[in-house]
């Protein structure tokens, strides 16, 4: 009885942590139907308040107005149109909507019409085919009659977005047009309400078919059912510690979090897996008895080390200032590791009283397709690790070359309904990305108002003048066009100006386009570029800058008290992009490094730890290396995958390399140096040991996560197919790129395994 008693405890153990497990299932359930609701976020909420740029940002909404807005339009939306007039009663007249405390949802509805009106009116009395010259480009199409509706909401608005845009989308179908096609809506409320919608969407529609699928791999990977359902209901349950931890942190669920769950449920599997690889092993090659504990002894530090590497990976997303990033690698770093720690906690006990005593996952010693890509290979080591070499340094030529965003194109696919709608108002009306330059004059500064009116208007002409702008709104707008002159004349016609600007500056100040501010006085230049012709921001805003500094300076600068900011939300999602790209090298640098040390530890040495990262980089490498090539664009969820995936990829490699070690130590005894031999021989059991269940684990996490790949929120859908790309690329570099430097000259630095 004696030698059973360790058997007893494992199983005992497993009963107790199952029973906890089941205990904690109504925590689990409520945290995770807590943490479900997708809460909407933009780009500018991915931010902290304190990220310069959103500082700057926020201050040029508390001074102007919020770019919390809603464009609307539809065939038939034209200047004087009378449903522009119905819509507008039903938005801001006694009727108007609001939330249960009674305030409103909407602080303003501007249109065409009332734009048109201005100009027309005194004091400026336009023509009124001037007029509509004037607002082409801006709130008028291109053929001077279609226009838009600008619907500016309230915080109570902004609260209740999602009932908001429903109520808008339902009151123009009753009063404007029948045809829900023909109605197009856009702007950032838009944005943020069908970032939320296709974000739930894909977790609706794709989580339970993953699941399944994964479900399945398992299935087939282990050829046991119980042991499939086992390893799945663990690993789920882990899904739901995550969901707990969420709560635990006051963290919500965002856009860009619907894959964690899946990719904690996969890694699960996958560790799991290879669990169940270690304890069939054992039982094959001793006696029954004791085979969970030689199990574990032989399998926990690779399992541990294949958790924490994956975990350090995710972990390292935590120094991103990017909230969506950063809670991501937290709380996916806490699932994997509790994954893991389950996984050893309940399987070997249960293993030790229903083993599965068929063979699994292996292939006959000499005979078999391991075996024979084994030799290949071996036999091809130094030609496969020349193409490796050569492959990475082209990659790493074009790793310069990588670019970020997150404009609107990159958030959706072509053909979802937001773009769509994008691409119907630019082309009927104008592009609807804000370019914001403030000319900001002191209380001391003794320009008059007149050239103040003269700097805005050279402001508006320069930015006029960039390409893709078709219309620029400032004070100019809705002032008489400054026609040369010289004498008595042009002082006349000045003076004209001057009275018409005292008359129209209280009605600036109302549109928001000249403000008062602490002393200061704020004149708007407000440009408009294209949301989906994929512009580099960056160069975009140097190329501002060069137009206006110069106008500036002609005017006297600051020696004159009158500075141009160039603000708004630019300059904010363009900082946005410098810090995505900055996480994933910080990241990914951060990462490689941790993992570096780690593998020199367990290998025994620097060079062999450095050989062994190689099969590890080169998937990233070659990846994002070819992305800087083509010059595609990163959004948030690209940039995680190189982290992560190199976390992952290095799972595999500790699970070959221990059977490679074990090899070492059977061939070559107590040699220091292991002969090319024994090396090849140790090759050949990693591979009959080994490689089967790395494919099936591979095959469960790139598979797994590629269920998301058909996801309309852009995001998830480049996250899906770029981390399935890396983790089967990372098989590759495991059972390809490791093995011939394995069977190299560079194989001499590994030591055999100390038992």
């Amino acid at each position: 009885m004696r030698p059973r008693a360790p058997l007893s405890k494992l199983f005992v153990l497993s009963v107790v942590t199952s029973a906890a497990l089941l205990a904690a299932m109504p925590v689990i359930a409520t945290s995770a139907l807590r943490i479900l609701g997708v809460e909407s976020t933009t780009p500018i909420e991915w931010v902290p308040e304190s990220f310069a740029p959103r500082v700057a940002y926020d201050q040029f909404t508390r001074d102007f107005e919020s770019g919390d807005v809603v464009v609307a339009s539809w065939p038939g939306c034209t200047v004087g149109a009378p449903a522009i007039d119905r819509f507008i009663e039903a938005a801001t007249g006694p009727a108007a909507p609001r939330d249960v405390s009674g305030k409103p949802w909407f602080e303003s509805v501007v249109s065409g019409s009332e734009a048109l009106e201005r100009l027309v009116q005194p004091p400026l009395a336009l023509d009124r085919e001037a007029a509509i010259e004037r607002l082409k480009g801006v709130i008028i199409g291109p053929d001077g009659e279609q226009t838009c509706l600008v619907i500016g909401f309230t915080r109570a608005g902004l609260v209740d977005r999602r009932r908001a845009t429903a109520w808008i989308r339902d009151t123009l179908l009753a009063t404007a047009t029948t045809n829900p096609d023909d109605l197009h809506l856009a702007g950032p409320v838009i944005d943020n309400v069908s970032v939320d919608e296709a974000s739930a969407d894909s977790m609706r529609v794709y989580g339970g078919p993953a699941a399944l699928l994964i479900f399945l791999l398992t299935w087939r990977s282990l050829k046991s059912l119980r042991y499939s359902v086992l390893v799945f209901l663990l690993s789920l349950a882990c899904v739901g510690l995550c969901f707990a931890s969420l709560t635990a942190w006051g963290d919500q669920m965002n856009p860009v979090l619907i894959v964690m769950p899946l990719l904690v449920l996969t890694l699960g599997v996958s560790g799991g897996i290879h669990l169940v690889n270690y304890l069939v092993e054992a039982r094959q090659q001793g006696p029954a008895d004791g085979a969970a504990l030689r199990a574990i002894k032989t399998g926990w530090l690779p399992c541990t080390l294949s958790a924490g590497t994956t975990a350090l990976g995710l972990i390292s997303l935590v120094v991103s200032e990017l909230e969506p990033i950063r809670v991501f690698g937290f709380h996916a770093a806490v699932g994997v590791m509790a994954t893991l720690a389950v996984l050893f906690l309940v399987v070997p006990g249960f293993f030790s009283r229903w083993p599965i005593r068929r063979r699994l996952l292996q292939e006959p010693a000499t005979d078999g397709p391991s075996a024979r890509f084994a030799t290949f290979t071996i036999r091809s080591c130094l030609a496969i690790v020349g193409v490796a070499t050569a492959a990475i340094a082209v990659a790493a030529v074009g790793l310069p070359g990588i670019r970020t965003s997150v404009s609107i194109d990159t958030l959706f696919t072509p053909e979802t309904r937001v773009i769509r709608d994008y691409r119907w108002l630019e082309e009927h009306i104008g592009p609807l990305v804000p370019v914001e330059v403030v000319l900001r004059f002191s209380e001391a500064s003794d320009i008059r108002p007149a050239e103040r009116l003269d700097m805005a208007r050279e402001v508006g002409v320069a930015l006029g003048g960039l390409p893709g702008v078709t219309g620029v709104v400032s004070a100019a707008l809705f002032m008489p066009e400054a026609e040369p002159a010289s004498g008595s004349l042009a002082a006349a016609r000045k003076a004209v100006i001057a009275r018409k600007l005292e008359a129209n500056l209280s009605g600036l100040s109302d549109m928001r386009i000249i403000r008062e501010i602490d002393g200061d006085q704020l004149w708007r230049v407000t440009a408009r570029t294209s949301a989906l012709a994929g512009i580099d921001y960056g160069e975009f805003l140097k190329l501002v800058r060069s137009r206006v500094e110069p106008i500036v300076a002609a005017h006297g600068g600051t020696a004159e008290g009158v500075r141009a900011d160039f603000t708004g939300v630019m300059p904010l999602i363009n900082a946005i992009q410098k810090t995505l790209l900055h996480d994933l090298f910080t990241s990914f640098l951060s990462a490689c490094g941790v993992i570096t040390l780690v593998m020199m530890a367990v290998e025994g040495g620097v060079v062999a730890g450095l050989v062994a990262m190689i099969p590890n980089v080169f998937p990233m490498i070659l990846l994002f290396g070819a992305l800087g090539w083509t010059g595609a664009a990163l959004d948030i969820g690209s940039v995680m995958t190189a982290s992560i995936a190199l976390g992952m990829a290095v799972d595999g490699t500790f699970h070959f390399l221990t059977f490679f070690r074990r090899g070492l130590a059977e061939g070559t005894g107590n040699a220091v140096v292991p002969s090319a031999l024994a090396r090849v021989a140790a090759v050949h059991a990693a591979f009959r040991h080994s490689a089967a269940a790395l494919c099936a684990s591979s095959l469960v996490c790139g598979l797994g996560i590629l269920a998301f790949a058909p996801s309309a929120f852009a995001p998830t859908r480049r996250f899906a197919w770029m981390l399935s790309l890396l983790v089967f690329a990372a098989l590759v570099g495991d059972l390809v790129v490791l093995p011939a430097l394995l069977a190299s000259p560079l194989g001499r630095w590994f030591r055999p395994s100390r038992r």
